[in-house]
């Protein structure tokens, strides 16, 4: 196999042109991208509006206007112009012309579009760079290093292994990206590749660790760059990167498992494992029965031992898990839980998405309810609204210092970009004939929504007896 030369960028012989918005294509091998490569455009559009937040650089060109540094990046491929750097952006243009093409923000992009009086752009000025081989360097230097928007750890990571799956060696990335820790991005990767292998207690681990998007890498990063944590594990790593375990297999994974699980459900973040103290009282936690034993060893093994492990992936058709605890004495209550458990949200997203509403508002009336705490109606109304029980239970949240729930109401009550959790939503799909839930909606309302309901609907048994008493 030739060796590759490495290839420095000349940016003067990158032109710049005008394009038309319609003949720009988005790149499907887009590091940002985590779906298959042969989607369509739409689908692509979509999944940075889903995932990468394109909503975000949407309203910024709405409010704002095309800033002129953005200029995007491009390549002239089979005739078209694909977009190398810059895919956001070429998104948002393409929606703020065509809301329709992302049917969950469709309202919301209107919206802001009528409010702004923002125009759609037809056309934009790009720079054409030779080839995919010379841009390669301008996204490394703008992505990996100093930038004003650095791609996520993982992502980062994973642009190195590009370029290792492409034949070069890790001796190849440390002369051709001087001043990058090459070796810093390898650990990460050989570290995401053993925690894809192991069997977790739950699938819904399981796909928050092999998403790229979800997997917790800066805080488990902060947890294996401590040599105590590596010595309590029985590994370390060698000056490419590699992990070398010297202790049983078995003993490493169980040690291993239990700081992913505890990472991705956020027993801990990285506040409280952010210096050497706190990570002590952290594996001094451990129960014996996870702590690896080190006596028992083992012949070297490296993560080229260890193969990714299968995610069972049985499509989700119910919204409310059957395991949820309900102690409440609400029958009507009771009744709406069982059918979110039964109904089938794909095929009738609307009618889940205003049960989901309504079982909300009636979920947290009943917790008051029980605990003979009734929500008074606001000053001047005669009845008690969705409003006035999420901003009730926020207030009983902050003074129980539950910061997660906290947070949680808080976003349901005062997001105004019609995400599909907000009230805002919930109450336009309600009452507006024009607004609509489609399934991806309702699932991404429920899982937002999960934690508070599992909470009120089997309160605390010391809150009940306190107020029984």
């Amino acid at each position: 196999m030739t060796k590759e030369i490495p290839i420095k960028s000349n940016y003067k012989h990158w032109t710049r042109q005008k394009v038309n918005i319609a003949d720009l294509f988005l790149d499907p091998e887009n590091i940002r991208l985590q779906i298959e490569v042969k989607s369509s455009q739409e689908a692509l559009i979509n999944d940075l509006f889903l995932n990468e937040n394109a909503t975000q650089v949407l309203e910024s060109i709405a409010a704002n206007g095309f800033f002129p540094d953005e200029v995007p990046v491009v390549i002239k491929e089979d005739r078209k112009f694909v977009v190398i750097d810059g895919n956001r952006r070429i998104a948002a243009l393409k929606v703020m012309t065509r809301p329709e093409i992302v049917p969950s923000k469709e309202i919301s992009v209107k919206e802001l579009l009528r409010s702004t009086g923002a125009l759609p752009l037809n056309q934009i000025e790009v720079v054409v760079a030779p080839n995919r081989n010379e841009v390669r360097h301008f996204l490394a230097s703008k992505h990996t290093q100093n930038t004003r928007r650095p791609w996520r750890p993982l992502r980062q990571a994973y642009f190195y292994k590009a370029e290792l799956e492409r034949g070069k060696t890790v001796q190849d990335l440390r002369e051709e990206y001087p001043g990058v820790e090459i070796e810093k991005f390898l650990r990460l990767i050989n570290i995401h590749k053993i925690a894809k292998s192991i069997k977790y207690d739950s699938n819904q681990i399981s796909k928050k660790v092999h998403n790229e998007r979800t997997f917790p890498a800066s805080t488990i990063e902060r947890l294996y760059e401590d040599g105590q944590v590596r010595d309590f594990l029985g590994f370390e790593f060698d000056k490419d990167g590699e992990v070398k375990i010297q202790i049983d297999r078995k003993e490493f994974e169980k040690g291993f498992k239990k700081i992913v699980q505890d990472v991705v459900e956020k027993v801990v973040d990285s506040r409280a494992l952010n210096n050497e103290k706190n990570r002590t009282e952290y594996l001094d936690r451990f129960p014996k029965s996870e702590i690896p034993n080190k006596k028992k060893g083992s012949e070297v093994l490296t993560s080229k031992d260890f193969k990714e492990a299968p995610i069972i992936t049985k499509k989700r058709t119910k919204l409310a898990p059957r395991d949820i605890q309900f102690t409440l004495q609400a029958p009507g209550v009771r009744r709406m839980l069982n059918e979110l458990q039964a109904i089938d949200y794909h095929k009738f997203p609307n009618a889940s998405h205003n049960l989901l509403r309504s079982f909300l508002e009636c979920a947290i009336k009943a917790y008051f309810y029980q605990r003979g705490k009734a929500v008074k109606p606001a000053k001047g109304k005669k009845y008690v609204f969705l409003d006035d029980v999420l901003q009730e239970f926020k207030k009983e949240m902050d003074e129980t210092k539950n910061t997660e729930l906290s947070q949680v109401t808080q976003k349901i009550i005062s997001d105004t970009t019609m995400k599909p959790y907000s009230a805002q939503f919930l109450n336009a799909t309600n009452h507006n004939p024009s607004v609509f839930a489609v399934d991806k909606d309702v699932e991404n309302a429920w899982d937002t929504m999960e934690k508070l309901f599992r909470y009120i609907l089997n309160p605390p048994k010391k809150q009940n007896a306190k107020n029984n008493s």
